[in-house]
């Protein structure tokens, strides 16, 4: 037995025990209507819609200068073998 202080008297004794399980089905009682699901949706949507417009607006989605600049181009010029 994988106790440490060992018991004087071992269990001997046999027990079955049974667990019965009944399965409740839904009363509807608890359903969300259709109306507050699509309306909860269409909220979201327009909240989506209201953040990536005021993100837009503010110059979010603007890029930053273009690739290629002058000082972009002297910093990745390969150095001439004679400097190296």
């Amino acid at each position: 037995m994988p106790y440490a202080i060992l018991p004087k008297h071992l269990p001997t004794e046999h027990k079955k025990v049974v667990t019965s399980v009944m399965w409740n089905k839904p009363d509807g009682k608890y359903l969300v209507p259709l109306w507050i699901i699509i309306l909860a949706i269409l909220a979201g949507l327009l909240l989506l819609a209201l953040l990536i417009y005021v993100m837009y607006k503010l110059g979010f989605f603007k890029r930053s200068l273009p690739y290629g600049t002058a000082m972009e181009k002297a910093q990745l010029k390969p150095q001439a073998a004679s400097e190296a």
